[in-house]
């Protein structure tokens, strides 16, 4: 039922977007998930006072109905599982990774969000992991020694935790930057471009500069988005150029690396031994377990509930193949085609085709959106990104924003 009186919409309208900007900030901080759940409550009930929520729209709406198609078949992959007990495992991990999406994409879709708003919403995701940059500096520098940790029982020891996972807001902070440095190095606007470079440097920086928190997988997402943007955005004649440059540079600091030596070795160590030690290693002998998963169930998966016991089990079964402890894919691709076979994984292809391809006229937001399908699809190989509810609510915010944004682009052409 909608609202008409213009006081009371006001307030609405406002309670919606201050709740967008709190999801903004809050989410590389990892506060608790029911706060996000909270917030995206609010914004969809808010949207359904405003302007309710059109389920014919989002039928028509491809890029969301294939999305929510791929959700719903991971949720009820669960009856199929040989699992003793459907609701158990993880059941409620599924559930919860995904809830966000049913509030937050029609709750921001629906709404009546200006493109000016939505631009502002972009530029504070750049702000929203500061305090983390400002840490990994002073770290670096010796003025701080604050790292987040949490208590490992399996192994009994503290890992590093938070730190890792925010480098993935720090890195769209570093892509967005960089977008409109670019752009504005096109169009010959040289003053702000400047202005930009100090941010898009100290930003970008922050994600090299502290070995103890450096992740190989988003640093080289990094190198891979600022190739792709680089690509995307410059004439033809400078592409070849760019490319080579920014190819040699990515060669020089992957061969220089510490932390990509480190787990060339292991893979090297690994082939040779036939023993799966190490970060790259443990993950290696990890996927060759999912796709042997998969093989079994290629069509439609085994569902959601027992992966994790039947890894343990293939552990058990061989307990040569690692030390580590650590039992999941760190691979949300083998994850998916597990859970849910070749066609859920072909719903969820579909739906990233219909995102990557979303029609956008302005050249940064769309730019954003395309790096921001590559970004996902690359880091998704090394970890289950979509499984963690504060990364896989902010992409959720990010396709709710892009759907947003050509929406209203359509009502001003129209």
């Amino acid at each position: 039922m909608q609202i008409n009186n213009k006081k009371i919409l006001h307030l609405l309208q406002n309670i919606q977007y201050i709740s967008i900007i709190l999801i903004v900030f809050t989410l590389p901080y990892f506060i608790a998930p029911s706060f996000s759940l909270l917030l995206s409550s609010l914004i969809f009930l808010t949207t359904m006072a405003i302007n309710n929520i059109n389920l014919r729209a989002i039928l028509k709406e491809k890029t969301i109905l294939f999305l929510f198609l791929f959700i719903i078949l991971t949720y009820i992959s669960a009856l199929w599982s040989p699992a003793d007990n459907i609701f158990g495992g993880n059941f409620r991990v599924n559930i919860n990774a995904y809830l966000n999406y049913f509030l937050l994409i029609p709750g921001i879709y629906f709404s009546n969000l200006a493109k000016d708003k939505i631009k502002f919403i972009f530029t504070l995701i750049i702000f929203s992991p500061f305090i983390y940059v400002i840490l990994y500096f002073t770290n670096f520098f010796g003025i701080t020694n604050i790292y987040s940790y949490h208590y490992n029982s399996i192994t009994g020891n503290y890992h590093l935790y938070v730190d890792l996972f925010a480098n993935i807001f720090i890195l769209f902070s570093a892509i967005f930057l960089y977008i409109k440095f670019l752009s504005n190095i096109l169009i010959q606007n040289y003053k702000k471009a400047l202005f930009l470079f100090i941010p898009l440097c100290i930003v970008s920086l922050s994600l090299f500069i502290d070995e103890t928190t450096i992740s190989r997988l988003i640093n080289l997402s990094f190198l891979v988005s600022i190739f792709f943007v680089s690509i995307y955005m410059i004439s033809r004649k400078q592409k070849l150029a760019i490319a080579v440059i920014i190819g040699v540079l990515s060669v020089i600091y992957i061969y220089t690396s510490k932390d990509f030596e480190r787990g060339i070795v292991e893979l090297q160590c690994t082939y040779k031994s036939n023993h799966y030690d190490g970060s790259w290693g443990h993950r290696t002998k990890l996927a060759q377990y999912g796709i042997n998963m998969w093989l079994e169930n290629p069509y439609f998966g085994r569902g959601t509930v027992d992966i994790i016991d039947k890894m343990r089990e293939n552990k058990k079964m061989h307990p040569e193949d690692f030390n580590d402890p650590t039992i999941h894919f760190h691979n949300q691709h083998i994850l998916m085609l597990v859970q849910v076979g070749v066609f859920g994984y072909i719903l969820f292809l579909i739906f990233i085709y219909n995102l990557f391809t979303l029609k956008i006229k302005d050249t940064e937001v769309n730019v954003y959106k395309k790096v921001t399908v590559i970004i996902f699809l690359t880091i998704m190989l090394g970890e289950h990104y979509l499984q963690m509810e504060h990364t896989s609510t902010f992409f959720a915010l990010l396709v709710g924003l892009f759907l947003l944004y050509k929406n209203q682009e359509l009502k001003i052409t129209q």
